[in-house]
């Protein structure tokens, strides 16, 4: 088992002299136990030490989940894969006594998580009080709130993600936004950790809330299924692609390069590409934590391909359907006597659309090409023409494209630029 991490400074944090408010970790232990973490600072003005929170957050992390690994790791063993939501997105009238073993071990570890982040916040802000000239551009209740000491956690706040597994469990837990994606033993992509729907746009769940206990979700499992990969990234790599299909299709790049490339020179790479996929996309921080079994990677690296094949003939399929919708129009007004303005204007509007789909399928056909070969090296691929999907069962994860390696993806990325957002305030009043 190995694991790789990687946090780096947003185009825009760059543009605008904020440091990197994301913070990532990752470890295997000697005895086989292995953990992931990636904690995204709050961008708000309120949130300005959010890259202390962050690390401290991920350092909390890790101690409690090792003492809950060691204390009761044990009641795990031998239990089927399991979501639980947010407890506060679920019957309003809960019945805590009613929490099972289980349950109420998971709330035990996230309230030992909040209780020690708010303790060394404290201890930090007392070391390091909130001086001047951290002041300028804050609004007035909250210098007023930081002078009485109210809610001083507020200026540390942050998301968490974590995964921890040992030889027998694993477990998966998080507040706030930012994806978890996992790769099973039979090559299909899921996020295991349940979403929760107030993490939209620049809102966000948060280790600061006053009812962040309430706001954790999480996943455990513990029959043997281990995940061959599990990674997990901040909500700056979310928010520069158009799916979370292009989002696993990141992913699978990265595993096919650790096994093309091998740890260092992939780790390279990444070092080198999140960067670039800020400038192009969110120009958020970036974060990125992942652990993976790389034998198995390997064994399932024709998988992958299939994977991206069938997702390559899907979009090949929907650029097939946009021009045959196309020529129907053109047909329709070309047989229009006396034409009108607009017409004409629909017609012009129909070309150009047959012209950029045909544009994008000869891109497509491209990769799917060079995917084909890259499945079969050793036999001559007939270019495709025209392909499209087949009806076998759909992968958790669909419709992705890319095909080369992972800077590739920054040269000729699958972004969609009406969807890509802009840096976004992790959280607001």
């Amino acid at each position: 088992m190995d694991s790789i991490n990687f946090s780096c400074q947003g185009e825009s944090h760059i543009a605008a002299g904020k440091v990197c408010q994301d913070y990532s970790f990752s470890k295997v232990y000697e005895n086989g136990n292995a953990i992931a973490i990636v904690c995204d600072g709050h961008g708000g003005k309120r949130y300005f030490r959010s890259d202390v929170g962050a690390k401290i957050a991920a350092e909390v992390t890790e101690l409690k989940a090792l003492e809950f690994v060691a204390a009761v790791g044990s009641i795990l063993e031998g239990q089927p894969f399991t979501q639980e939501s947010a407890i506060s997105t679920q019957i309003d009238n809960h019945d805590f006594e009613k929490l099972s073993p289980i349950e109420r071990a998971f709330r035990q570890l996230f309230s030992s998580i909040i209780f020690e982040w708010n303790t060394r916040v404290s201890a930090h802000v007392e070391a390091t009080p909130i001086a001047e000239e951290e002041k300028p551009g804050l609004e007035e209740r909250w210098i007023t709130e930081f002078a009485e000491g109210h809610n001083l956690e507020k200026v540390y706040g942050c998301t968490l993600i974590a995964y921890v597994s040992t030889p027998t469990v694993w477990f998966a837990f998080q507040i706030g936004d930012g994806k978890c994606f996992a790769l099973n033993s039979k090559g299909k992509w899921c996020e295991p950790i349940p979403w929760d729907d107030r993490c939209f746009l620049n809102k966000t769940t948060s280790i600061c809330d006053s009812g962040a206990i309430d706001e954790f979700r999480y996943c455990y499992c513990g029959n043997g299924n281990s995940p061959v990969a599990i990674i997990l990234g901040s909500d700056g790599i979310d928010d520069s692609f158009g799916s979370e299909v292009n989002q696993a299709n990141f992913y699978v790049q990265i595993l096919k390069s650790l096994v093309k490339e091998g740890l260092d020179k992939t780790i390279a790479e990444i070092e080198t590409t999140l960067p670039q996929l800020s400038k192009i996309g969110s120009q958020d921080d970036m974060s990125i934590a992942m652990v993976f079994h790389l034998a198995e990677v390997e064994r399932l690296y024709p998988t992958m391909i299939e994977w991206q094949i069938e997702n390559v003939k899907g979009l090949i399929a929907e650029e097939n359907t946009k021009i045959e919708k196309a020529n129907n129009i053109q047909s329709s007004l070309e047989q229009v006597e006396h034409p009108t303005k607009q017409n004409m204007i629909d017609l012009q509007y129909a070309n150009a659309d047959e012209k950029r789909a045909i544009e994008n399928r000869t891109k497509l056909q491209g990769r799917l090409d060079n995917l084909l070969k890259e499945l079969n090296p050793e036999n001559e691929v007939e270019p495709s023409d025209e392909l499209t999907t087949n009806n076998e069962e759909p992968q958790q994860i669909t419709d992705s494209s890319n095909d080369c390696n992972i800077e590739e993806i920054i040269e000729n990325p699958v972004i969609d630029s009406e969807e890509v957002q802009s840096d976004k305030t992790d959280k607001e009043e």
